[in-house]
Formats: structure tokens, C-alpha cells, sequence
């Protein structure tokens, strides 16, 4: 609804820093200042004054970055309207969102399908963690896509449709010495620390953590509850690894994935509560049909 690129300028002057501006974007420090580069030619003015380190705004991109805010602000309110009438019209379903339960891939099947279950909308619900994602089934979300295990189909009393297995990576700064290896093996490890989701969620994650701990002593476990800024800059920082998922990597900006010589993996796929109502099972039906043809 709007040009997607202001978005650059409304995050660069609600936090007046480039560094900030780019994690919240998930972009390079360098793709976002080549953005604004291409804005400032594209619109004929100045939006920055000379780049002294940190983003000081001319008059006249104070003056757009503060319209481009607005706009942002009003699209989305107008996107909010239409799918409010969209629930009165038609099939509206709350998606799930958290680190361990990425959004994107079920938002395209959404929207590749939309047109066998129309009129239909959607609205991703964010959570801090996966736990408090799943425990909200029902009450505040209908469908979600994150890895699984029959613990967890159990234990939450959910069905899924399984799109695919998902091999366990790490994940380690991009400037690391390691970061340009192809394959990495166990033994690179040695004498780092290992980030590990917390024992009791998944099953590959517990058997990993345990055959690290009988076979690699030579490795630290540390366990954590949840995925955020500040663990990532940790992992940075101490130059360690963390254990996640190829599709988890879009959600990093300071780290990078590279696949390990083990076999350790997790189903992926579309979670829904077992006593899902009659337009959540009509939507889960009509994904498996496609999915699974």
C-alpha cells in the first residue's frame, strides 16, 4: 500500500542510530545507507546532512521521515479496517509467530490457497517464546507452523501436517574462521560454547544436548528459554554456536547457519489444536490436500 522503502527512513529516524535502525530492518548497516542513498536520488533532496557516524536529517528529511511514519501508521490501520471486515464477511484466522514458530512460509501457502476457502484473511499474532505461542491456541491463535514431536502434538493436544524434515544447524558470527566451512564437524566445537534450547521441548534438541555431554565433553552447554537480541550478540561476542534451523536464519542479523556432520532433525510443519473450529479445520484441510499431493 505504500512504497516499501520509506520503511528504512521511518526505522533510521525513530531510532537515530544506523546500527539500531538496521537489527530492527534486519539489513546491513551498508544496504540501508545505499537505500537512503537511492531515496535521496530518487526523491531529489537531502535527506541526511553530512554522515559524521550517526544519522543527522536535513530539514527536508525530517519532513519526509515523519510523513513516512504517518503513512506507515495509516496503511496499517486501513489493513486492520479491511480485515475487520473481512471477519464479518468471510473465513479470518489468528497465525502464530515466535522464534521458533516462523510465519512466512505459512503466510505464502495462505496466500497461494486463498483463493479455494475466499473470501479469507489473515493477521500474524507475535509471542516472545514458543511456549506462550502454543499455549494461546484457541484463545488468541488458530494455526501456527514451527518444528514438532509427538511430545508436543501430545502434549498440547494438537494435529499437524508435516511438510518436510528439518536437519539441526548452528549458527556462528559471519566473520568467524569457521563461518566460510562448507561442513562443519563436531570436533570444531571443541573447547566453545554450545547454545542449546532448553531440555524438555523437542526431542532432537534433548539428544543432541545429551550425546554432546556423554561423547563431546570437550564442549560447554548452555542451555537457554528463549531466542532474542541479546542472546544473539552473546553468541557474537563470545564466539560460540548456537543450535537452530535453516529457517529460523531470517530472523538473525548478526549470525550466520552452516550445516554440521551429525543427524540430528525435526519435523516442520502446520500446528492447529485438535478441537479446531469448523473454518480452522475447512483451512487445515485444504493445505494438507494441496501440500501433500
Amino acid at each position: 500500500m505504500y512504497d516499501k522503502d520509506i520503511e528504512v527512513l521511518a526505522a533510521l529516524y525513530e531510532k537515530k542510530d544506523f546500527k539500531g535502525a538496521s537489527r530492527a530492518l534486519g539489513l546491513k548497516e551498508a544496504t540501508l545507507k545505499g537505500k537512503i542513498a537511492s531515496l535521496e536520488e530518487r526523491f531529489g533532496i537531502r535527506i541526511l546532512a553530512e554522515d559524521k557516524g550517526e544519522p543527522i536529517f536535513t530539514r527536508a528529511g525530517k519532513s519526509i521521515a515523519e510523513d513516512a511514519i504517518f503513512i506507515i501508521k495509516y496503511s496499517n490501520t486501513a489493513i486492520g479496517k479491511a480485515q475487520h471486515l473481512e471477519v464479518e464477511d468471510g473465513f479470518f484466522i489468528k497465525v502464530g509467530s515466535s522464534m521458533l514458530s516462523p510465519e512466512k512460509e505459512l503466510l505464502s501457502l495462505l496466500e497461494e490457497r486463498k483463493t479455494q476457502i475466499e473470501p479469507l484473511a489473515w493477521q500474524s499474532v507475535h509471542f516472545f517464546s514458543i511456549e506462550e505461542t502454543l499455549k494461546h491456541l484457541e484463545s488468541h491463535v488458530d494455526i501456527l507452523s514451527t518444528f514438532f514431536d509427538e511430545r508436543l502434538l501430545k502434549k498440547y493436544s494438537l494435529s499437524a501436517i508435516e511438510l518436510r524434515k528439518e536437519r539441526l544447524m548452528v549458527a556462528l558470527r559471519k566473520d568467524a574462521e569457521l563461518a566460510s566451512v562448507p561442513m562443519l564437524d563436531v570436533e570444531d566445537m571443541y573447547g566453545k560454547k554450545l547454545y542449546i534450547y532448553r531440555k524438555g521441548y523437542l526431542r532432537a534438541f534433548d539428544q543432541l544436548r545429551a550425546d554432546i555431554m556423554e561423547y563431546h565433553k570437550d564442549i560447554e552447554i548452555v542451555s537457554f528459554d528463549a531466542y532474542d537480541e541479546k542472546l544473539e550478540r552473546r553468541i557474537e561476542e563470545e564466539d560460540s554456536f548456537l543450535v537452530t534451523f535453516k529457517p529460523l536464519e531470517e530472523g538473525m542479523s548478526m549470525l550466520t547457519l552452516r550445516p554440521v556432520l551429525w543427524n540430528y532433525s525435526s519435523p516442520f510443519g502446520i500446528l492447529c489444536k485438535k478441537e479446531a473450529s469448523a473454518k480452522v479445520r475447512k483451512i487445515i484441510e485444504v493445505l494438507k490436500k494441496e501440500e501433500l499431493r
